[in-house]
């Protein structure tokens, strides 16, 4: 089966936030198979949402409490996303869609290319590419 878990950073559960991942009040974990459905993993508060803006230490403290997600979303790339495509496991997805349940169809639907990036980074390869979803009309 493949799959994949994604977090959302949000601050209501229903939409993404505006801003940077990192400086959301909760992050939200799916997993989304192939082919199927997605479920609802989890919700976690941001421990590190108060904490310098494009500081080191704040991505490592979020990467540290969503270490079991394969995927961040969020609707801006920052330049914490630019550091974790190129040095970490984790995936960067910026995505045009400001509904979570918008968001996890629209992955859905781009399952095959999102899921490519997952399985080079969990080959042990790191790049800078961050694709960028929009909705489709």
């Amino acid at each position: 089966m493949r799959k994949m878990r994604i977090c959302i950073g949000s601050n209501d559960g229903e939409t993404i936030a505006k801003t940077h991942m990192g400086d959301t009040e909760c992050f939200y974990l799916y997993d989304i198979v192939a082919d199927t459905e997605h479920t609802f993993v989890g919700q976690r508060t941001n421990v590190a949402q108060d904490m310098e803006h494009d500081g080191l230490d704040k991505m490592k403290a979020i990467i540290s409490l969503i270490s079991d997600a394969e995927i961040f979303i969020a609707q801006q790339k920052s330049p914490n996303f630019v550091k974790i495509a190129k040095q970490t496991r984790y995936q960067p997805v910026v995505v045009k869609v400001e509904t979570i349940q918008g968001i996890l169809a629209l992955l859905q639907s781009e399952f095959e290319k999102v899921y490519s990036y997952v399985e080079r980074r969990r080959n042990g390869e790191t790049f800078e590419a961050i694709p960028e979803l929009l909705a489709h009309s």
